[in-house]
């Protein structure tokens, strides 16, 4: 995996800003229609968050420690939208059709294998550590407030 290309190639799709998250989205849900429903009818602020966090992910490739810990965290998190092992394939390859449209002519043989081996060592830690944390607490509490102080 060469973590200069991915880091490159990250660089040139950012760049398309808004259209990315779009083209994602769209591309998952048709092709995996069954996980629309795990997301909010409002996706704006989904978008977002989808940007930043491949962002944070590519942005730290290198830094393993780093990187390692927030996909722990986001893996455990996940879990609290019904995420399972089974729904990383479907993001897996909706990231990559992503990836592809947005580089064009500049996709390579050599990116995709980049980018799946990139995305199969995330979802690996996420999905490990959703595991993990499934031993420890349910995804959420259920629960009644009965006082709210500011």
């Amino acid at each position: 995996m060469d973590v200069a290309r991915l880091k490159q190639s990250w660089s040139l799709v950012a760049a398309h800003g808004d259209q990315v998250p779009l083209y994602f989205y769209s591309t998952l849900f048709l092709s995996h229609p069954e996980t629309r429903q795990m997301f909010p009818t409002n996706m704006a602020g989904q978008r977002d968050r989808l940007v930043s966090a491949l962002a944070h992910i590519v942005t730290n490739v290198d830094q393993v420690d780093r990187l390692v810990g927030f996909l722990k965290d986001l893996g455990a998190d996940h879990r609290k939208f019904a995420v399972r092992p089974e729904h990383y394939p479907a993001v897996g390859e909706a990231l990559v059709a992503t990836l592809q449209h947005f580089l064009g002519d500049q996709w390579t043989e050599e990116l995709a294998q980049d980018w799946t081996a990139a995305y199969g060592l995330v979802s690996q830690v996420m999905i490990e550590a959703a595991q993990a944390a499934e031993a420890v607490a349910p995804p959420w509490w259920v629960a009644e407030v009965v006082a709210h102080e500011r």
